[in-house]
């Protein structure tokens, strides 16, 4: 009873912080439309694609969602896995690696894919490699905006060109699409023919904030007595640039918050059965997400591992976002390894610098915040592997090897913590400095801070002949405070003559391949897909 009470009263909040942005979002709409002159509307696009309803009773085979394979195989033939031709991966192991009374919520998640050829196999990694997974859509999302639609989610369709956009036949034939024999349609990324629950929940990005195409298209299938449609063609407009910035990409206003800004939006003028098929062309596909591996196959041959943020935030009106992707993960049932729920689309995308050094003695730096640190587990546990099988004489030339680490509290999301003291306990890590952003209530300490502690130390690091540096973590403004502090100690080591001078030197080690820096939108920001 106080979890249905807890769950009505949260539903109150959000109807009411939903109200409360339709609102808001109305009246700078209709100051932008009704006081603003509307200048500089983008041209509608062409609409190539066509929509055309299958009956129930039409016995052509269906599409098959999720894409990709559960065989070692890729579907396309192709010698490793990718985007467009998927691992049908199961998970594992999930783990919270947060106090559950923290409100952040980090999970570290395996992939099994011993199926997909093993350590050798199409989907061999190696540390410093991400895995891209393709997420599917909140069903409750694609339920609601199928209802706000019109359109019944198991509604089966095949899409053609529409009349006067076909392209030319190539020499030999026609060319197949990605997913079978049938000619290439308009929309490669959608699989045909399929139901409107598989192309909302597989195809097309429902949360990420509205392109002003997007808005452009939409403004066109409303009618003209509605408000709603100047307030579209307002937003997209070049004289609306504030506007779109403040209620679309700071609101992160989704596709169905557009919908609901323009009540004859695909309605009955301009019917979502008979244009889906601008719909779906308009809205962006969903594009995967890439999270770094945070083990090496010396430890996991063929169970790689991830860890990421959960990401739920509120917009500055108060409506609760989601990321796709992490909640996506989060949500999955994996309690049975049968069920097709369990299998995750994957596949394995290979870095080019930022790996872990070939060679013991190489002077290591690694500095990573938050979920930051997860590709420096699996640098560390190939590191304690090549220590393992290091002669005498290698261990004696080991370089030094330093790790930053910083979180809020040590009990409440230090990750990865029994592994990274473990290593520094048996020598793998030489040294492991860990700034607590909230245990003192009277400073903030984040690893900047920390480096500038260390100073001549970190500046002889990154001096040494060969040094790699590297840097992973979320944006904002920790890469740029993290770079002016390694500036500064280099530039604290009397061969180097100032800090200009020590900027090119890092630029070098840039160049060289030496100064890595992975560096991914801060999921606090309101404007960043995830």
């Amino acid at each position: 009873a106080a979890e249905a009470a807890e769950a009505k009263a949260e539903a109150k909040a959000q109807a009411k912080a939903v109200k409360k942005q339709t609102n808001e979002t109305s009246a700078a709409n209709d100051d932008v439309s009704s006081t603003t002159p509307i200048e500089g509307v983008p041209a509608m696009p062409a609409c190539r694609a066509r929509v055309v309803w299958l009956a129930s009773d039409d016995a052509s085979a269906t599409a098959a969602y999720p894409a990709g394979t559960a065989g070692a195989t890729p579907a396309d033939g192709g010698a490793a896995f990718s985007a467009a031709s998927p691992y049908l991966a199961p998970i594992s192991k999930r783990t919270l690696l947060t106090d559950p009374r923290s409100d952040r919520r980090v999970m570290h998640v395996e992939f099994d894919l011993s199926g997909a050829g093993g350590p050798s196999g199409a989907a061999a990694y190696e540390p410093g490699d991400s895995i891209g997974v393709l997420p599917a859509n909140d069903p409750a999302l694609v339920a609601r905006v199928a209802e706000r639609l019109g359109l019944d989610l198991d509604a089966r369709f095949d899409l053609v060109w529409a009349e006067g956009h076909e392209p030319p036949s190539p020499p030999g034939g026609s060319e197949q699409d990605g997913f079978g024999s049938l000619p290439r349609g308009p929309l490669p990324h959608i699989r045909r023919p399929t139901t409107v629950r598989d192309a909302l929940t597989h195809a097309v990005d429902l949360t990420s904030p509205a392109r002003k195409s997007q808005l452009r298209v939409f403004a066109e299938f409303c009618s003209d007595a509605d408000p709603g449609k100047q307030k579209l063609l307002a937003l997209c407009a070049k004289s609306g640039k504030d506007a779109y910035a403040r209620d679309v990409v700071r609101e992160r206003a989704s596709t169905l918050d557009i919908l609901n800004m323009a009540p004859t939006c695909f309605g009955r003028d301009y019917s979502a059965a008979h244009h889906f098929g601008a719909f779906l062309e308009a809205t962006p596909p969903l594009q995967p997400r890439m999270y770094s591996i945070t083990t090496a196959p010396e430890t996991a041959p063929t169970t790689p591992a991830v860890a990421f943020s959960v990401v739920r935030f509120a917009s500055p009106a108060g409506v609760k976002r989601e990321g796709v992707a992490t909640n996506f993960l989060d949500r999955l049932d994996f309690s049975s390894e049968e069920t097709s729920v369990t299998r995750v689309p994957v596949f394995i995308k290979r870095s080019v610098f930022f790996k872990p050094p070939e060679a013991l003695s190489t002077p290591t730096l690694m500095i990573g915040p938050g979920t930051g640190v997860a590709p420096f587990r699996g640098f560390l546990q190939r590191r304690a592997a090549m220590v393992a099988s290091a002669t005498e004489a290698q261990k004696k030339e080991k370089g030094p090897c330093w790790l930053f680490f910083g979180c809020r509290r040590a009990e409440e999301d230090f990750l990865y913590r029994s592994d990274l003291e473990g290593f520094e306990a048996s020598g793998v890590l030489d040294a492991l400095h860990c700034a607590f952003s909230r245990e003192n209530p009277n400073e903030k300490t984040y690893v900047q801070h920390l480096i500038r502690e260390k100073t001549h130390a970190v500046g002889a690091i990154v001096a040494a002949p060969g040094a790699r540096v590297y840097v992973c973590g979320d944006g904002g403004g920790m890469a740029k405070d993290v770079h002016a502090a390694l500036r500064d100690a280099l530039a604290s080591r009397p061969e180097v003559a100032d800090t200009q001078a020590a900027e090119a030197a890092l630029a070098a080690m840039t160049r060289e391949g030496r100064y890595v820096r992975d560096i991914s939108p801060s999921p606090s920001r309101p404007d960043v897909a995830h």
